[in-house]
């Protein structure tokens, strides 16, 4: 058997290439970009100049996407406005691929060259699990530039074609050779020094790093936990704040005489996280939806008509399908984030229904107002259209019964938290503050 020689020499290392793809409204930013990632050593595929049209131009941008190191999205107001483009089949494509890759490989880099926030982003739901880099209008930051530095620092050796193979029978494809990733999940940040000079300036200074350091640890351990753990986290400290905010509102002043209205209590709220955290036990894949219905129903059991009375706005659990199908569930889903939303955004002045409407109509919402004499009252329910099963959203004026406002949503393929964000954002808005 023949040795390799000792002496050879190791094979060319090649530059980690990174697919940059934007919207044609972005071309400007993803310009500065490119630049700043080629300046950094990457070989960055860019389809400005170097694709045509047709089919052609289609297969080679697939075969990119399948064969680069790393996928950077750009995210911005346009992408957001857009129900279409080119870069959405782009943005599939590339989350399709991580569902063979390692949980721990860093292939996804999004970016967003302006204002737009994870939350709500109309993006794949895997662009929404890795952390975002800040470039406003696509100009180099010392973030991306101490990115770039860590993609470049591992090895990636030119592919070396394999011996032929020595056993017989019909030859076996060869496996493509992934790519080498030394990224992980990110760090945990390191605990900051303490100051070598005293005096109370450098003493604050020191405080506040260690309370950045806390906040930062505690985001990226909550990053790292279980999806099912981290939605009954959520749910459990938006009633945190609530009770808290309660609690803190009556200040130094006399004890007033017992109200004839009041919120969820503790009690309530954890016998409803351990319905939810029961829930999660049992559910094989962790589905968070399941969780957060679990929760809904653990709550919604404790409720009274009585605890929601007098208030300015009060929300009527959502209405599901008869079925079983993951539609019918939205409902439900939508509903918890959305009722803890805006709970917190209007402390006291939000309250929850007890039972769902004896129909779906703006009359029926308008009338359970008045039994509650609130002033605002919200409703949904799923009905059929040309373009799919839709979640229809009222909030209704209850002493005229008109609609101060009114939303549709698709179900197909929708999250139920963005939704929610989407639908506290409309009523909010209609709702004038006190």
């Amino acid at each position: 058997m023949s040795r390799a020689p000792e002496n050879a020499a190791p094979p060319p290392l090649t530059k980690p290439t990174l697919f940059i793809s934007y919207a044609s409204e972005d071309r400007e930013a993803a310009r500065r970009l490119r630049d700043a990632l080629e300046a950094a050593g990457l070989d960055v595929w860019y389809d400005e100049n170097e694709l045509g049209g047709g089919d052609a131009w289609d297969q080679k941008i697939r075969r990119q996407i399948r064969d680069c190191d790393y996928f950077m999205p750009v995210i911005s107001a346009t992408t957001e406005r857009r129900k279409e483009g080119y870069f959405r089949r782009e943005w599939r494509l590339a989350a399709e691929r991580t569902l063979d890759m390692a949980d721990d490989v860093t292939f996804l880099l999004p970016v967003s060259v302006d204002a737009t926030a994870e939350a709500g982003a109309r993006v794949p739901d895997k662009f929404l699990a890795v952390q975002w880099l800040r470039l406003p209008e696509g100009r180099s930051t010392p973030a991306l530039e101490a990115l770039c530095r860590r993609l470049t620092s591992g090895a990636h050796p030119a592919p070396v074609a394999p011996p032929p193979a020595r056993t017989a029978g019909p030859a076996r494809a060869a496996a493509p050779a992934s790519s080498t990733h030394v990224d992980g999940p990110p760090p945990m940040p390191a605990f900051p020094h303490p100051p070598e000079k005293g005096g109370l300036g450098h003493g604050i200074k020191f405080l506040a790093e260690v309370v950045w350091w806390a906040i930062t640890a505690a985001w990226l351990l909550f990053r790292r936990a279980p999806g099912w753990l981290r939605v009954v986290l959520s749910i459990w400290l938006v009633f945190w704040l609530i009770s808290r905010c309660s609690s803190g509102s009556g200040g130094s002043r006399e004890p007033e005489a017992a109200p004839k209205t009041k919120t969820v209590d503790k009690e309530q709220i954890r016998m409803a996280l351990a319905t939810a955290k029961d829930a999660a036990g049992e559910t094989k894949s962790g589905d968070a939806s399941t969780i957060v219905r679990q929760f809904a129903r653990g709550l919604a059991a404790g409720l009274r008509d009585s605890d929601a009375a007098d208030k300015r706005l009060v929300a009527v659990p959502f209405a599901g399908g008869a079925g079983a199908e993951d539609e019918d569930k939205f409902p439900a889903a939508v509903f918890p984030p959305l009722y803890g939303r805006l709970a917190v955004e209007r402390t006291g002045e939000v309250g929850v229904s007890s039972a769902a409407l004896p129909a779906a109509t703006d009359e029926a919402l308008a009338a359970r107002g008045r039994e509650l004499d609130a002033t605002f009252i919200l409703g949904g329910h799923i009905e059929s259209s040309a373009g799919g099963r839709e979640l229809v959203v009222r909030l209704i004026h209850v002493e005229d019964a008109a609609v101060a406002w009114s939303g549709r949503y698709v179900i197909a393929g929708a999250d139920p938290s963005a939704t929610a964000e989407q639908i506290a954002a409309g009523v909010l808005a209609a709702v004038p503050k006190r």
